[in-house]
């Protein structure tokens, strides 16, 4: 997108407008719509964003292992009272930051173009601007993991100590706010090890010893155990138990149909899809042949997360290999600019005042199209509880009954209305139908009420007709209203 690939990243007036122009590109796309409405996970580490800051630092957040962010988030209820744009607001916040510090990992792999359309593209990915508008820490996650990557990227070219002292910092951070920022530093400090000894067995000198790179780890290791210290039976107890349950998520072998999801939500189709894995494969082999170590240090990993998670046989979700999401950007990149540089200058060939402007474009084009997505993620709600109150309050009668059940009735209960009448389980809505009035149902994430409850889930499907559905962007999000005619009251019979 730079109109020259040999401009200087240092001097150029061009890098300052291009962080001016990024910077306000994804901070708009962040914080507009901030406060829409919560969905149910949100609505589950609300829970925890209300507890006391001590209580925060010695107990592990079961429901959503995100300390660090428990702990902003709580501030940001303490100074702007509890809205769904305050518990938010850190993870936008991060969001914007993330852009930026993967902006200077892209400087540092790749030549300035592929560098900037990475950036860009990043800030008007679908699922990143998501994370940025969820509360939880993902995007705080994500932003320490990118700038403790570039950071050892460096250190492995010239060891300094203040570069070792930042990526201890960085990954211990990256850890806190979410654990899996442990198989950052588990992944790349074996790297970094091979990459030194490699290195020095050719006599390259400048950058760190074997013997560094063993400190680096040590020290890295001890700054996330004293960050953990208190965490730490706890964390195993959800490790060895809660995330190995049916309730946490699918396992890898079941979770393509939610990756599939995500990806065509994100990529605009199949079309989309196909497109980008043909181009990816591309430019995989590109960046692996440019940027061996960084692609190594970005996807270790994601192999090491991958089997751990097989290892432990525990739920698992997409969102858990969010560190693919720079990696993906940047290989996609490096196959963009280059392609059509190829074309512009030695199959058209334009001469070089041209090609850049048609480079430019070429780049300011991909960037729109990246942004196609956003148009319905900003109409649609992620889950849409306020649209199915309203909904439900102009269909039932005045003798009729309205029932939140399971996930639903979780986020009605503890959020949008307390009073709400909430039925967990079959018994409690057999007790609510004994009455014999006509019953209207609001229903969301049916596949794990399928799986969690069955018997709810068939006495559902068998006796409640579906009236409507209030689509939602996340998936199997939407929420369903189903009515069940009154009974009629058995007729007494004569004397």
């Amino acid at each position: 997108m730079t109109p020259a690939e040999s401009e200087s990243p240092d001097t150029s007036r061009w890098t300052w407008i291009v962080l001016a122009v990024l910077l306000a590109l994804a901070a708009t796309l962040r914080f507009y719509h901030l406060d829409s409405q919560l969905w149910l996970d949100e609505v589950s580490a609300l829970r925890g964003y209300r507890k006391p800051f001590l209580e925060t630092l010695t107990t592990f957040p079961i429901f959503f292992p995100n300390p660090l962010y428990e702990l902003m988030a709580h501030t940001g209820i303490l100074v702007l009272g509890e809205s769904a744009w305050a518990i938010r607001f850190p993870a936008a916040l991060f969001g914007v930051a993330g852009v930026l510090a993967f902006y200077a990992l892209s400087r540092r792999c790749l030549p300035p173009a592929s560098a900037t359309l990475a950036a860009f593209l990043l800030a008007a990915s679908y699922h990143h601007v998501f994370f940025s508008q969820d509360a939880r820490g993902y995007t705080t996650y994500l932003f320490f993991a990118i700038l403790a990557t570039e950071r050892l990227l460096a250190l492995l070219e010239r060891m300094r100590r203040t570069t070792a002292a930042a990526y201890i910092v960085l990954a211990a951070l990256a850890t806190y706010a979410h654990p899996f920022g442990l198989f950052v530093l588990a992944g790349q400090m074996p790297v970094a090890l091979a990459v030194t000894w490699m290195r020095r067995r050719r006599g390259e000198t400048g950058g760190p010893t074997i013997a560094h790179v063993i400190w680096l780890s040590v020290l890295s290791g001890l700054a996330v155990a004293t960050l953990f210290a208190p965490l730490i039976p706890d964390a195993l107890r959800y490790v060895l138990g809660e995330a190995r349950t049916p309730s946490h998520g699918p396992r890898v072998t079941s979770l393509l149909p939610e990756l599939l999801a995500g990806l065509r939500a994100g990529f605009g189709g199949w079309a989309g899809v196909i497109t980008g894995a043909v181009l990816g494969s591309l430019g995989t082999l590109l960046f692996v042949r440019r940027q061996p170590v960084a692609f190594a240090l970005l996807a270790t990993p994601l192999a090491v997360s991958a089997f751990t998670i097989i290892a432990l046989d525990a739920g698992v979700h997409p969102r858990y290999f969010l560190l693919a999401l720079p990696l993906g950007y940047m290989v996609a990149a490096h196959t963009a600019m280059p392609l059509v540089r190829w074309i512009t200058r030695s199959v058209i060939r334009l001469s070089a005042r041209r090609a850049a402007t048609v480079e430019f474009g070429a780049g300011l084009a991909i960037v729109v199209i990246a942004c196609v997505p956003l148009l319905r993620y900003y109409r649609v709600p992620k889950q849409d509880y306020l649209g199915a109150i309203r909904e439900l309050e102009r269909l039932a009668g005045p003798e009729d009954r309205v029932v939140a059940i399971a996930h639903a009735g979780f986020a009605m209960r503890h959020y949008y209305d307390p009073d709400f009448t909430v039925a967990s389980d079959l018994d409690e809505l057999r007790s609510i139908e004994g009455h014999g009035n006509r019953v209207w149902l609001m229903v969301t994430l049916e596949n794990p009420l399928a799986s969690g409850t069955p018997d709810l889930f068939a006495h559902l499907r068998s006796d409640y007709k579906r009236v409507t559905v209030l689509p939602g962007t996340i998936g199997d999000g939407a929420i369903r209203i189903y009515v069940r005619d009154a009974t009629p009251e058995p007729a007494t019979p004569d004397p």
